[in-house]
């Protein structure tokens, strides 16, 4: 492969090569980007994202696909930083509309989006080739290889590409951690031989605006030992399932305190099971009990780890505070231990989460109290560790909101980067870059492709506002039987409403809209008769209309109205 790519650097390079950060610069969330030559096309990461609660039953956001879809006869492979939901979670749905290009990712990644891609019977269509440290891989004139880092999932790299017009670094997530828990380090000597090669770099914002350095999973472990340790009671640790050195730590501390474990979550069940298979955590089966086994063992002898640290509505711990496990109950006592950071948007849901726990008497442990977690995302003075390591002539903050990358390029500026080697960027942006140019080129289609539960949904802005107004303020229904022959309304008008108002308490306000529709109507009757023409559509949105003004006046409400003609 090597030699393979230093006879094709002795052609005439190009001008430049294009980079687009298709999305994932908005949120943290959704990351994609793509890099293309005059004849090949790569994606690094196919991330997904969770709608804000606006986007009423929409499930995912994944990126936009329209110019990758025009152009999927050039897309030739996806490279995988690691395995987390908002870099491998769009994959179901990318794959078929790019006509399964070759998926490159870690052993772990792999495992996981094999279990993706099996929930949607795509995995025979897809070829998936596993990648370890110092891999290379030649796609054209385009040289990529993966360099390993710490995150807080196993197999995360950075991703280095090297092409004839320039070379692109994308660190994908990390941290820099020199004693991990179950994991190698970073591989620090393959960063620092990218020294004086690198002509842009695109580096992750997440924790852009927190000083100091990230913690260690040892200092994360030595205090959870504390914490099983001096339990009275249950203990109840709720994390990430992928964030499997967690995991390992709880359990292998368990076992050292003679405990027992129970596993609560599906995907924390699977998490085990893709660690254990590929030899990534080392422990007994006998430490693993049903939860038929919990009356065999006093309650000190017992933890229960568990996902929905987040508040998600089917999290094992939500399921707990609300007693929807059929099986195990949260009693007085119990050592709740929520060993996960909280993000962004998740507070009210988590804080929801832990009332229901407070009431019901457990003792309750965050981060804020202990240190419990340890961000899988470098702190400032890790990111400052990494951009000493490579040097790179440019940089492109990239994986997170504005504020967030503007965070990361004032703290490059205090590290002595020049401010116009540092790009600022956008969802659906295409650059021009080459050894001795980064330019803002013509940006792409990036809106966000809505997944609901039927797929890629085809779901309009006016439906979307109909379930917000629905949500907000309910619905009234009225229906009118017009007389065929003359358009008179027959019969009482019949109402119906749904989260507006309570209709048996409503007679008077009912009696006003129907003397409201009455004047509709036989204003439309009078201008109908003028006009010779009768369009019953124009009395149905001159009634809505006028509906509408007449309820907001009257109950500052808004309501979804709908009419029905008979």
């Amino acid at each position: 492969m090597k030699t393979n790519y230093e006879e094709v650097r002795k052609e005439n390079t190009p001008p430049h090569v294009k980079l687009c950060t298709l999305s994932g610069n908005s949120e943290v969330g959704r990351n994609c980007s793509f890099i293309e030559d005059r004849q090949n096309i790569i994606v690094i990461d196919a991330g997904l994202s969770f709608p804000e609660q606006e986007l009423f039953g929409i499930d995912y956001l994944i990126p936009n696909l329209e110019y990758l879809s025009k152009n999927k006869h050039k897309v030739r492979a996806i490279f995988i930083t690691h395995g987390h939901l908002d870099h491998i979670g769009a994959l179901p749905f990318i794959l078929p509309l790019l006509g399964y290009p070759k998926v490159y990712a870690g052993s772990f990644a792999s495992e996981l989006i094999k279990q993706k891609l099996k929930e949607y019977k795509i995995l025979d269509k897809t070829r998936l080739i596993v990648v370890k440290r110092n891999t290379e891989i030649q796609i054209g004139r385009m040289k990529v290889t993966f360099i390993g880092v710490t995150h807080s999932i196993p197999h995360a790299f950075s991703i280095f590409v090297e092409t004839l017009a320039g070379n692109i670094f994308f660190s994908g997530d990390f941290k820099i951690d020199e004693t991990p828990a179950n994991e190698q380090q970073t591989d620090y000597q393959k960063l620092r031989s990218l020294q004086g090669r690198i002509d842009l770099a695109l580096i992750e914002s997440t924790n852009s605006s927190s000083a100091g350095k990230s913690t260690s999973e040892t200092e994360v472990s030595e205090t959870i030992e504390e914490l099983l340790r001096s339990a009275s009671g249950r203990v109840i640790v709720a994390s990430f399932a992928s964030q499997v050195s967690r995991l390992y730590v709880v359990s292998k501390t368990a076992s050292k305190l003679d405990k027992k474990v129970l596993l609560l979550g599906r995907s924390l069940k699977d998490a085990f099971r893709i660690a254990k298979e590929l030899k990534y955590i080392d422990l007994p089966e006998s430490l693993f009990i049903t939860h038929n086994d919990l009356s065999k063992y006093p309650d000190n002898k017992i933890v229960i780890l568990c996902t929905g640290s987040q508040g998600e509505q089917f999290g094992a711990l939500s399921l707990l505070s609300k007693g929807e496990n059929r099986f195990v109950k949260i009693k007085a006592g119990d050592r709740v231990i929520l060993s996960s950071s909280e993000i962004p948007g998740n507070e009210y849901k988590i804080g929801r989460m832990t009332d229901r726990l407070v009431k019901l008497g457990v003792e309750l442990i965050t981060n804020k109290l202990d240190t419990v977690h340890a961000t899988g995302h470098g702190l400032q003075e890790d990111v400052k560790t990494m951009f000493e390591m490579i040097r790179p002539k440019n940089i492109m903050p990239i994986h997170g909101t504005l504020t967030m990358r503007y965070f990361n390029k004032r703290n490059f500026i205090g590290w002595g980067m020049k401010s116009d080697s540092i790009h600022l960027t956008d969802d659906g942006q295409v650059w021009e870059v080459s050894k001795n140019l980064i330019r803002r080129g013509k940006a792409i289609q990036s809106k966000p492709v809505m997944i609901d539960a039927m797929g890629i949904s085809d779901l309009g802005e006016v439906v979307l506002r109909d379930r917000e107004v629905l949500a907000e303020y309910g619905m009234i229904c009225m229906v009118i039987n017009l007389s065929h022959k003359t358009k008179k309304i027959i019969g009482r008008i019949r109402f119906a409403s749904r989260g507006f108002i309570y209709m048996n308490k409503s007679e008077e306000l009912l009696k006003e809209i129907e003397n409201e529709i009455y004047s509709v109507h036989n204003g439309w009757l009078e201008d109908s008769r003028k006009n010779n023409k009768l369009e019953i559509n124009k009395f149905k949105e001159a009634l809505s209309k006028h509906i509408s003004k007449f309820l907001y006046k009257k109950t500052k409400r808004e309501p979804l109205i709908m009419i029905v003609i008979i």
